[in-house]
């Protein structure tokens, strides 16, 4: 599950990159982010990790999570500076 976590957040913020209008931004943010996004989804399966596993696992998870919340942020006001 760690794999799975570090493969979405490099997807993530490659795609991040990519993105050169706001809805671009906020399109992907839905796609990773969203209710049924692929971090959601990573997230959904944590009961069945071991009690030793899931705060290892929870912690990566967040942290994932918060860069990918910053890499969002960067990328708009970058988009908006250009505009």
């Amino acid at each position: 599950m760690k794999d799975k976590l570090k493969q979405i957040q490099q997807k993530a913020l490659s795609a991040f990159q990519d993105a050169r209008e706001i809805k671009d931004v906020d399109d992907l943010k839905v796609k990773f982010l969203g209710k049924k996004g692929e971090l959601t989804a990573v997230l959904k399966q944590m009961g069945k990790l071991t009690a030793e596993e899931r705060p290892v696992v929870g912690q990566l998870a967040n942290e994932v999570r918060e860069k990918l919340a910053d890499e969002i942020d960067s990328q708009k006001k970058k988009i908006e500076e250009i505009k």
